[in-house]
């Protein structure tokens, strides 16, 4: 386990990427709190998505500060936290970034994507908002985030032991 941990994590990506299943195997492995972006968006704002209609930056601004003050209670109460967040734009990771946070990128091949969501019926983002996402995707860089590149028929715990490897890297001694 890497000596000096951040928290929060952000698992970060489009829609069918995988965010909430490897937020939940980081949240088990380090102990820590998972949380679910999607939790907090008003049922408005989900009745939108359920339409196949992207949120704007307008539609977003509450929500990232909703999500922000709960990043800032759990770290005032020492409380390490997994998140699973689309934050597609980079001045959206502006706002939920803060002390010791660091950001995980899932970048998913957009076929691989299609597929997941096609035979996806637990979520109100399907398939009709990948191209709004890609639209809004704005893909961290190097050093901006740790990436973690998923490929066709990558299991939930080959994801998890790459993110893993890389954390322990990125943050040893």
């Amino acid at each position: 386990m890497p000596t000096s941990l951040p928290s929060p994590l952000i698992v970060i990506g489009v829609s069918g990427s995988g965010k909430t299943t490897l937020g939940r195997g980081l949240a088990a492995y380090y102990g820590f709190t998972f949380l679910d972006a999607d939790d907090f968006h008003t049922p408005e704002a989900k009745a939108k998505m359920a339409r196949g209609q992207g949120l704007t930056d307008v539609d977003r601004a509450p929500w990232l500060t909703r999500l922000r003050s709960e990043l800032d209670e759990r770290a005032a109460h020492n409380e390490g936290v997994v998140l699973a967040c689309s934050a597609l734009k980079a001045a959206y990771r502006e706002v939920l970034n803060g002390p010791n946070t660091e950001f995980i990128y899932l970048d998913v091949p957009h076929d691989v994507l299609r597929s997941r969501l096609e035979h996806r019926s637990d979520s109100y983002a399907g398939e009709s908002l990948l191209p709004s996402q890609f639209a809004a995707l704005e893909e961290p860089r190097p050093g901006e985030a740790i990436i973690v590149h998923v490929g066709e028929g990558e299991t939930a715990d080959l994801v998890l032991a790459d993110t893993l490897r890389q954390l322990a890297v990125a943050h040893a001694g």
